[in-house]
């Protein structure tokens, strides 16, 4: 006999069974997708099982073999130009004895650039991080190339500009060096001062005899013209697996400048945006009503985080009558994104409607930089003026991944698994390639061309003065843009 209460206790056991078998295919479902979704990004570069190699030969076939499986993890290829590297890399093996260190690193560099996306390169292709260099350093400024840094000896060289090196003028050796980097070309310009202090990487470009030295033709500071063969030295660092951003040599203030070497700014008041580079963030009041916020990493640096340091001079600035601020991002090479991400949504809030907001920009501007740029762009909107140089990468880029190291030269490569948009922002057809993060935080900030271009001619750069910051001001006192 059938008991009171049974046959619903029964049907609520079949449903309870139902709902659990339900939501677990359901997190199953979820599971797959996500793996679907997280995996290619994720996903690490093959590992390197290498034996002991007895020749150069086979020591190159070895990193080139692991080099030859960039397209596994390498997001940014299309079919051509997967080709293109596959070809590449299969014309490097034919001639893999006669290629030093030097020599492979610029092969690689020369292969992995068919990417043609700022983020995926061969790093720490500069003169004194592993490869020799001449004793001194060059830096871009609106009219050329310049020295802005010299040992002792070659003091007299400070402020030349460089004409021509080892027979060939400036501009043909950025054109040819523009195949050896990934993305857009003014990234690749950007880092020409690194290869052409080093002979050795000239040499393996086949842009100098030897690898020893280098002929440069200078224009000297006085005008008058000089023929100058200057001897490699060897590096003094070891070989970097980051880039090396040659733009931070223009201040004298950098960390890394070598002992008892002139710059052309000794002596010289420095400007603000020249003052600090070693720092990733500060800032200062030009005016009582003017914030100004210099961030040269998007990372932390102690003794307080980026996200706080940020956070709290903001809460400072609401105690001030701030009604226009600059953000300086001409140094900023990238870091994460997410450390800025709430001070570019609250810094443009603290503005009042006819404030304005300016962002200083230079090809040194890279990644989580970018999407900076971005989003203090998007939160204010038309208040939003961009004053400088192009950023050093296209609006569109892929990104995050990691990078691997050639097993026996331990040249380091940088790899990129996710798609960032910062023009028009990720769409939910794009979710098997954007940056997941990016549909948090991404936003379709439009143009990132600069509004106004100025860039620093090496007689204001001389003098100490910087005419971006000094367009800023002049708009402000015009009541330009309101």
């Amino acid at each position: 006999m059938r008991r009171d209460g049974e046959i619903p206790r029964r049907s609520w056991r079949r449903r309870g069974l139902r709902l659990l078998w339900g939501a677990a295919a359901l997190l199953a479902l979820v599971t797959v997708l996500l793996a679907v979704i997280l995996y290619p990004t994720l996903k690490p570069y093959p590992k390197a099982n290498v034996p002991a190699a007895l020749s150069q030969r086979d020591r190159n076939l070895q990193d080139l073999a692991h080099l030859r499986r960039l397209p596994e993890v390498e997001r940014s290829f299309t079919a051509q130009t997967r080709v293109a590297f596959d070809q590449a890399i299969a014309a490097i093996e034919t001639r893999a004895g006669d290629l030093d260190r030097a020599g492979l690193a610029m092969a690689a560099a020369k292969a992995v650039a068919f990417a043609d996306n700022g983020h995926t390169n061969v790093l720490g292709l500069a003169g004194d991080y592993g490869f020799n260099a001449v004793p001194i350093r060059l830096g871009w400024l609106a009219d050329g190339l310049f020295v802005i840094a010299a040992d002792e000896e070659r003091r007299h060289l400070l402020g030349g500009q460089v004409l021509v090196v080892n027979g060939r003028a400036t501009a043909a050796l950025v054109e040819t060096l523009r195949r050896y980097v990934g993305g857009p070309a003014n990234l690749a310009r950007e880092f020409v001062p690194n290869l052409l202090i080093s002979p050795e990487l000239l040499h393996a470009a086949g842009l100098a005899e030897t690898a020893n030295g280098s002929t440069f033709e200078i224009r000297l500071a006085d005008g008058s013209a000089a023929s100058v063969d200057l001897a490699a030295e060897a590096a003094r660092h070891p070989p970097l697996t980051s880039q090396s951003w040659p733009k931070r040599n223009l201040s004298p203030a950098v960390e890394a400048r070598p002992a008892r070497w002139r710059h052309v700014l000794d002596g010289v008041a420095l400007p603000a945006y020249l003052s600090g580079p070693d720092r990733n963030y500060w800032h200062d009041y030009p005016a009582a009503d003017l914030l100004y916020v210099q961030i040269n990493r998007v990372a932390d640096q102690m003794p307080v985080g980026a996200s706080l340091y940020l956070s709290g001079l903001l809460d400072e600035a609401a105690k001030k009558p701030i009604r226009n601020a600059v953000v300086d991002l001409r140094f900023n090479r990238g870091g994460d994104y997410t450390l800025t991400a709430d001070f570019t949504r609250r810094l443009p809030q603290l503005l009042p409607p006819n404030g304005r907001l300016f962002i200083l920009t230079s090809a040194n501007t890279f990644s989580a930089a970018i999407s900076t740029a971005a989003r203090l762009k998007h939160f204010a909107g038309v208040r939003a003026i961009l004053v400088g140089e192009a950023m050093g990468d296209r609006p569109q880029f892929w990104g995050e991944g990691g990078l691997t190291l050639l097993p026996n030269a331990k040249i380091a490569v940088r790899y990129t698994t996710a798609f960032h948009d910062w023009e028009h922002g990720c769409n939910l057809s794009q979710i098997t390639t954007c940056f997941l993060l990016n549909y948090v935080y991404g936003v379709p900030a439009g143009s990132l061309q600069p509004t106004v271009t100025i860039v620093p001619s090496f007689a204001d750069y001389a003098a100490g003065k910087d005419p971006v910051m000094a367009e800023v001001m002049r708009q402000l006192a015009s009541g330009q843009g309101r």
